[in-house]
């Protein structure tokens, strides 16, 4: 559990006398509780973990610090008790709760007024133990893909290879994959998020593979794209200037950048290779319990990082019927530059 004096300058920032919590990574973050349909109440003092009969057992063993409520299937209710009990007034409430439950709650405390906080925020700087669970998720990703090479060539399948890929990724110990594995060859790799098809894979060509494994509930992220044979000067080009755009940002980057800033050094950088046109996505994400967070490298984020955050730097080309290349990171924020946790080569690969 997060210490109770953070809780209480996060009801302070958001101005609210407690915050209800929904989202299954932010109470698991702040209590510890890895169970799913359960809820939180922080106030300044007391903090609180509503669920039912399945989980009250697990509750009690895993959420230290904090009193476990069994709602018996009257959730407002028992947030209305809770929340008269220490005299809340203001609630805090976050963006992603159901309409149905909050039209309960507001109809179980029509005098409450009701606020959308964000606890997001406060995974944004990870721990040390969490630092070292998502660089063990790629280490774990690593060892997928390194297994996984051998049985990169032409007559393949993009789903046989990706159920290679994620088989290797649970062999080597990942809890399951982060996300829907791309693996997108010829020309549908100039679509970013091209999830695997039965399209064969060909000489020729490029093959991106964007995947991620799960270490201990935290997420790893990392692109790496394969020729297949020989490929086209046009290709190379591409390829070259992806892999030097992505070098260039991580030398580059560390704390106090503004994240919109680092951004705008990976399309200078394409700018330079007449590419920029091409990049069509930001430049990164943050990862943790989720496989998207804040900060996003973006144009429109003016977050400035510090140390303990983590990013993915993932610079890409994709041009519609030619093909395309991503090249990805997952990268941690120190005070002069950054540990990259993934660590699989991104020298040009030919199979």
């Amino acid at each position: 559990m997060i210490k109770q004096e953070k809780i209480k300058d996060f009801l302070k920032q958001n101005n609210v006398d407690a915050v209800l919590v929904c989202k299954d990574e932010n109470y698991r973050y702040i209590s510890g509780f890895t169970g799913s349909d359960s809820y939180l109440l922080l106030t300044g003092d007391v903090s609180y973990l509503i669920t039912d009969s399945r989980y009250t057992e697990q509750a009690e063993a895993e959420a230290q610090g904090m009193q476990v409520v069994n709602h018996k299937g009257k959730l407002a209710d028992v947030v209305k008790k809770l929340a008269d009990a220490h005299q809340v007034r203001r609630l805090g409430v976050e963006k992603g709760m159901t309409y149905g439950l909050y039209l309960r709650l507001d109809d179980a405390m029509p005098d409450k007024e009701f606020l959308v906080v964000t606890p997001d925020v406060l995974r944004q700087i990870k721990t040390e133990e969490e630092l070292r669970n998502i660089a063990e998720a790629c280490r774990i990703s690593d060892e997928g893909f390194r297994k996984t090479l051998p049985y990169i060539k032409a007559g393949k399948t993009e789903n046989e290879l990706r159920r290679i890929l994620e088989c290797a990724m649970l062999e080597a110990g990942s809890e399951g994959r982060s996300f829907e594995t791309i693996v997108a060859s010829g020309v549908r790799s100039s679509m970013p998020h091209g999830i695997a098809t039965d399209k064969v894979v060909q000489e020729g060509e490029l093959i991106t593979f964007d995947f991620g494994a799960i270490y201990r509930g935290y997420h790893s992220d990392i692109t790496r794209t394969v020729a297949v044979g020989t490929i086209s000067d046009r290709l190379r080009y591409i390829y070259d200037s992806v892999l030097e755009c992505n070098l260039t940002v991580e030398r580059m980057l560390r704390a106090g950048l503004k994240a919109c800033d680092v951004d705008a050094k990976a399309r200078e950088y394409l700018k330079s290779c007449d590419l920029d046109q091409y990049f069509t996505h930001s430049l990164g994400h943050s990862v943790g319990l989720e496989i998207h967070e804040t900060p996003v490298l973006s144009p429109r984020d003016e977050t400035i990082l510090v140390p303990g955050m983590t990013e993915t730097v993932e610079p890409g080309v994709y041009i519609p019927n030619v093909g395309g290349v991503r090249i990805e990171d997952t990268v941690a924020i120190k005070e002069n530059g950054i540990d990259i946790l993934t660590g699989f080569p991104k020298n040009f690969i030919k199979v």
